[in-house]
């Protein structure tokens, strides 16, 4: 019998990476994901890693702030959700549903994308999600994986373009069986998550679904966002948890991983195609502040 293949290696720590320096002295906008990155357990700004109450994430959102440095929530989760985060954290534009929506600026009108979709795949006033929730994928999924995948109660609400699921599933499977339906669409695992209550069966580890138009990236998004910005690829930096997440690094100078991605082989895997990636020594919001530090010392020594 074979041996099993070996796991791909970790990238290299942010301290370390040969593209970190110039990248971080260049930079001038930071992508980021939110849950699994700068949150902590619970979806918490105050918490460490380990759950105990924490500041390190909080201080050096500051810092950022403090120093003139532009941040863009890019996350899985609505624009209405992402409006209240962004007010919270002193930001103004965001990034929701996987790339779906841009919100340029507090106050603007969002701006929707639905990939590799016909012109006509949306009836008149229909939104993406209402078109999804109409080709039936969810309910296809359902009779596909009995008990092992659900809506992602209660953050499912007040979606436009995207539905998010939770559950447990083999990938490769579940967008065979989204193939065969009229409408494109992707299914995208953004990572494990801890729901308090849910009703699957026979799940362990949850992971976080999306249920997307075909064709749309967190890193098109992304670059479609640099050129209304007038920036670059070189001009920004990316940080994120999630085999998703790894995308961004498409659309920018420096990806960055927190360090408890690497406990995801998908995420590993990802990583190994791509030459700009560095991961954090600490997890979620301390490897956050870990690079936030890193962008400013690297800025400051410029000048």
């Amino acid at each position: 019998m074979p041996a099993p293949a070996a796991a791909p290696a970790a990238p290299p720590s942010l301290d370390s990476h040969p593209l970190a320096p110039a990248a971080l002295s260049r930079a001038s906008v930071l992508y980021t994901d939110l849950d699994g990155t700068l949150l902590g357990p619970g979806a918490s700004l105050l918490a460490s890693a380990e759950g105990a109450p924490s500041l390190t994430a909080v201080r050096a959102v500051v810092d950022l702030n403090r120093a003139g440095l532009t941040c863009v929530i890019c996350s899985g989760r609505n624009r209405w959700q992402l409006l209240e985060v962004a007010r919270l954290l002193g930001w103004d534009s965001y990034i929701a549903e996987v790339g779906c929506v841009i919100v340029p600026g507090r106050g603007e009108a969002p701006l929707y994308f639905t990939g590799d979709w016909n012109k006509d795949a949306l009836r008149e006033g229909e939104t993406p999600y209402e078109a999804i929730t109409r080709a039936g994928a969810l309910e296809l999924l359902r009779r596909a994986f009995p008990g092992r995948i659900e809506e992602h109660a209660p953050w499912h609400l007040n979606r436009e373009a995207t539905h998010v699921l939770r559950g447990n599933v083999p990938l490769a499977e579940a967008q065979s069986a989204l193939d065969t339906l009229e409408l494109p669409v992707r299914i995208v695992d953004n990572g494990v998550i801890n729901p308090p209550v849910h009703t699957l069966r026979g799940v362990a580890e949850v992971h976080a679904y999306h249920l997307i138009p075909q064709g749309v990236h967190k890193s098109d998004a992304i670059s479609r966002d640099l050129a209304r910005r007038g920036l670059e690829p070189a001009d920004a930096l990316a940080i994120g948890d999630s085999a998703t997440d790894v995308e961004m690094a498409d659309a920018v100078g420096l990806g960055v991983l927190v360090a408890n991605a690497l406990d995801d082989a998908r995420v590993l895997e990802a990583a190994s195609t791509r030459a700009n990636i560095a991961a954090t020594r600490a997890r979620r919001g301390e490897g956050w502040a870990e690079l936030a530090d890193a962008w400013l010392a690297a800025r400051s020594e410029l000048a």
